[in-house]
């Protein structure tokens, strides 16, 4: 689980200038001492009078801080290009962790793949503040979706295994994930996405957690990218029939 560098900056300048043209609102979630930045895009043609789905989207920790707007990286274009807002009208929540916080620790790393008891303060944040929004604004609380990368794909499938009850679906990438728990999520449907040449988060995790969610006979859908390394968000939010299929999900 390293550091992403040089690639996460220039596709930070490069995709910052291309998500300004959205209408995402900035706002802070505060809680007690704490508080989280997060922007939020409405539906395209927005009507207060019809439910929608919300994509909650995890950046990696390249884009921690607190700027409000380096978490925009990586949202996926298929959602938020004109063509992509007009199919897949919903919310979607985009947080931003805290610099010296992860969205889930793995204390024993690489000996144990068991995360901590209670989320971390930027997990937690990020879950009350998702909480606060379906309980306010017109959201089909049987179509709360979750997807990140890297950092951001461990963060999905900890969210997924901390409210299992709460996602219809998830979709992580290039992730690491505590697999003990594959039993709490395994009727959960899931797509996750690796690439075999990974460099930072090695594709066996992802392969372990495929692994352990069929053991509990779970039908997960894994797609491993050949002579891809860490940056196989790029591939996987391009993965034609990806957000149809996610779309279709709803929590029973």
């Amino acid at each position: 689980m390293k550091v992403i560098t040089l690639f996460t900056l220039i596709f930070v300048s490069h995709s910052i200038r291309a998500q300004h043209v959205l209408d995402y609102r900035k706002d802070v979630f505060i809680s007690a001492a704490d508080s989280l930045p997060y922007r939020l895009l409405y539906p395209l043609n927005y009507d207060q009078h019809k439910k929608y789905p919300i994509v909650v989207f995890l950046h990696g920790s390249g884009q921690r801080g607190s700027d409000n707007e380096s978490q925009l990286i990586g949202v996926p274009k298929r959602l938020t290009d004109d063509q992509g807002r007009a199919k897949y009208a919903c919310f979607i929540l985009v947080p931003q962790c805290n610099k010296k916080d992860v969205w889930v620790k793995f204390p024993g790393f690489p000996a144990s793949l068991a995360t901590t008891k209670l989320a971390t303060p930027s997990a937690a944040l990020t879950l009350e503040t998702l909480d606060l929004l379906i309980k306010s604004l017109p959201i089909d609380r049987k179509r709360v979706y979750v997807t990140g990368y890297s950092m951001g794909g461990e963060g999905a499938l900890d969210f997924l295994i901390r409210r299992p009850n709460l996602f219809a679906a998830a979709v992580p990438i290039c992730s690491v994930s505590d697999t003990a728990k594959a039993k709490l999520i395994y009727k959960v449907p899931i797509w996750a996405f690796h690439g075999d040449q990974d460099d930072v988060n090695d594709v066996k995790y992802s392969r372990l957690m495929i692994d352990a969610l069929k053991k509990w006979n779970g039908t997960p859908k894994y797609t491993e990218y050949p002579g891809v390394k860490h940056n196989s968000w790029t591939k996987a939010y391009e993965e034609p029939g990806l957000f149809d299929w996610l779309f279709s999900q709803k929590r029973r």
